[in-house]
């Protein structure tokens, strides 16, 4: 095994090498599988609204009127979110399985539904996959994961899901899982993990002989309240210090704002207080590390050899 250099090195490698744009592990560009289901799914919650509608213009009677709202409430599933009537339900301040549950409600949002929008039978198949397109961030939770996983498979690391695998491999790779919890992680590997949050789970269990990474991984596009929280959840795994000094920490982010962070433009006082801190804590602790795609396969590279 190579000698791996300093959590500088790979910081600097990190730096040089920004993450690409259109990382096909964070890409679904393909057709939802269950479009067609969606599609039917409008049409039959619009068909519905146009005859309760034709029928309250007809001054037909409460009662009749009354029994196609209960259709309406049964067949409004996961598939209407991406109708637009679902679609409406979020922007009248509720959800859908709350609305389909409460005709009351239901009824009030259809009539605010007939006053503000126009309602007709088309419904475009390209419409319905632009909305789920909209939702595609929502299925990024564990590719940052699978990332990783790949770039330590094409580097030797083989995937285990016991700890008798653990430790029996010289070089492997765990998820943290029911097994693998944060418990058990810290008895089997006499670690602290002492973080703020207490049981707080990474993402992955790194070995190779005697060498352990417990690494975390974010992937992040935006700035803002939700992503600075995650990024200081970040800049604390890197401040974990464990007296074993086999033990390293490792965060790793990738996406648009991890080049915002590793670049060299001149940001606000938030981005320059987290540059600050990334760079504090990678001193305060030689054996960590932060790195964004480039530094994990050039570390893990190192490793291989």
């Amino acid at each position: 095994m190579k000698k791996i250099q300093s959590n500088l090195h790979y910081f600097n490698i990190s730096r040089q090498n920004l993450e690409n744009f259109l990382d096909n592990f964070y890409i679904f560009d393909e057709k939802h599988p269950q479009l067609q289901e969606y599609i039917v799914n409008a049409k039959e919650v619009k068909n519905i609204l146009i005859t309760i509608k034709t029928l309250q213009e007809k001054k037909e009677s409460k009662e009749v009127v009354e029994k196609y709202f209960l259709e309406l409430s049964k067949i409004l599933n996961k598939f209407s979110n991406c109708s637009e009537f679902g679609c409406f339900i979020n922007a009248c301040d509720s959800f859908l399985n709350f609305a389909k549950k409460n005709i009351i409600l239901l009824e009030k949002i259809a009539q605010r539904y007939f006053e503000k929008r126009i309602l007709n039978e088309t419904i475009p198949e390209e419409w319905v996959q632009a909305i789920l397109d909209s939702n595609s961030s929502r299925k990024k939770g564990k590719c940052g994961e699978k990332k990783l996983l790949n770039i330590l498979a094409e580097c030797g690391f083989q995937e285990v899901k016991t700890w008798e695998g653990f430790f029996n491999e010289q070089k492997c790779v765990a998820k943290f899982s029911k097994i693998f919890s944060v418990k058990n992680v810290r008895k089997n590997l006499n670690i602290k993990m002492a973080a703020k949050k207490q049981n707080k789970k990474l993402d992955l269990i790194i070995k190779i002989n005697r060498k352990i990474f417990l690494c975390e991984a974010k992937h992040l596009n935006t700035s803002g309240g939700g992503q600075d929280k995650q990024i200081s959840e970040l800049i604390e795994i890197i401040s974990l210090k464990e007296q074993n000094n086999n033990i390293s920490y490792v965060a790793f982010l990738d996406g648009s704002y991890s080049n915002i962070l590793l670049g060299e433009a001149i940001g606000g006082e938030k981005l320059t207080t987290q540059r600050k801190e990334i760079e504090k804590c990678l001193l305060r602790n030689s054996y960590n590390f932060w790195v964004n795609t480039a530094g994990f396969e050039a570390l893990f590279a190192d490793l291989k050899e």
